[in-house]
């Protein structure tokens, strides 16, 4: 064989094997969410639909595969609690969504959440708020410091000022909050524009347990067909026209700092597959090939395994929910073990650049890949690792 092709192939065979090492590292990206609906303030104007809202928020991100953290009614301590059990399980690399649905005030250009516990505020104590409320700005720092890949937060708090008294004056704005200067990797969207109140309803009538902002978010934050941007633009289109058909102005606003498209429903392994990305080429292109080579060898077949609930389309069918056992895994020949990790990956839609494991899984109608970087859950790794120890 030609010694510039078997050059030219080893070259390829290193760079696909160095894209795989840098998958396997990029699987351990988590989804986090922390979610917060408060209705029952104690010295303010108490609202109706943001516990509803969050529960909301909170189911659809589950399905998309957070793992979510939801706090309801919370006093400034128990919100403080809350969000550092979720900061503290951010990685580097991970994803991380915030919602908020309650009062917020802006107040000197920075946006403060009000936690049900602040009391009312006179203008001459504009302090108070800014001790006690929970800084936009600050929750967005905390968790860049975690190494977020991305974080997407969402206000659904731009109301009538709480704290304005009956002649017109208030500690902050009149409503609203105010734009946000995001740092690289966060995407911001609020519920309505600047100087805009968001619409808990749209009569006395409407009997829609959520907001107008949230019953239009909701079904758009889950198709995989949309990246996020999409979602805001079509998201402030509904909400437009809902508003407008009682006579209001609410558009949603967002602020968009993240680097290319995210499709935070197709992060889910039940997403539909998008197009295949393009497979990188050569480091250099292969001299003509002057003799006929005969065909490569059919995919391994897996036979005479038996762990516990076999079938014909897997080695294991439930490694994504039980951990397998050493003993289980002795009876398995290296070339099975190999098949046995990746259906993992497989599982959730991966790609594969070894062509023998891609013709492998295409066999079987369950695999749909759509991304090159699948998530695992806590099961899958620990399996993964299981494996790999014996595969040395």
């Amino acid at each position: 064989m030609n010694s510039g092709f078997v050059r030219s192939l080893f070259y390829l065979l290193l760079f696909g094997c160095l894209l795989v090492g840098i998958s396997a590292r990029a699987v351990a990206q988590g989804r986090f969410a922390f979610v917060v609906g408060n209705d029952a303030y104690q010295g303010i104007e108490p609202l109706k639909k943001a516990v509803n809202d969050a529960r909301a928020i909170a189911a659809s991100l589950q399905k998309l595969g957070f793992t979510v953290i939801v706090g309801e009614n919370l006093t400034r301590r128990e919100f403080v609690a809350k969000f550092s059990e979720f900061e503290n399980r951010i990685q580097p690399g991970d994803y991380a969504f915030v919602f908020y649905s309650g009062h917020g005030v802006e107040l000197e250009g920075a946006n403060y959440l009000v936690p049900v516990d602040l009391p009312k505020t006179a203008t001459s104590q504009q302090a108070v708020l800014k001790d006690e409320g929970i800084s936009t700005d600050n929750l967005i720092q905390r968790l860049k410091a975690r190494g977020t890949r991305a974080q997407v937060l969402v206000l659904d708090a731009c109301r009538e000022n709480p704290f304005r008294d009956t002649k017109g004056r208030a500690v902050g704005g009149r409503r609203g909050l105010a734009p946000i200067q995001a740092p690289g990797g966060v995407f911001v969207i609020y519920s309505a524009g600047v100087g805009e109140a968001a619409l808990d309803r749209l009569s006395d009538a409407d009997a829609d347990p959520n907001s107008v902002f949230t019953r239009s978010f909701i079904p758009l934050l889950e198709n995989p067909g949309m990246a996020l941007v999409a979602v805001a633009k079509e998201t402030r289109a509904k909400v437009k026209s809902l508003a407008g058909t009682i006579g209001q102005t609410q558009s949603p606003a967002y602020y968009d700092e993240v680097d290319g498209d995210l499709f935070l429903a197709r992060l889910s392994s039940n997403a539909a597959a998008p197009p295949p990305p393009p497979i990188p080429p050569p480091v250099t292109p292969p001299p003509p090939i002057t003799r006929v080579d005969p065909p490569p060898p059919p995919p391994p077949v897996i036979a005479n395994v038996q762990p516990s609930t076999r079938s014909s389309d897997f080695i294991f069918t439930d490694s994504d929910r039980r951990q397998l056992t050493r003993d289980e895994l002795a009876r398995l020949s290296p070339e099975q073990l190999r098949l046995a990790r990746n259906e993992i990956y497989a599982r959730r839609g991966r790609f594969f650049r070894d062509p023998a494991l891609a013709a492998h899984f295409r066999r079987f109608s369950w695999y749909k890949p759509f991304a090159w970087d699948v998530p695992l859950n806590a099961v899958e790794k620990a399996n993964v690792s299981l494996i790999q120890s014996l595969e040395r």
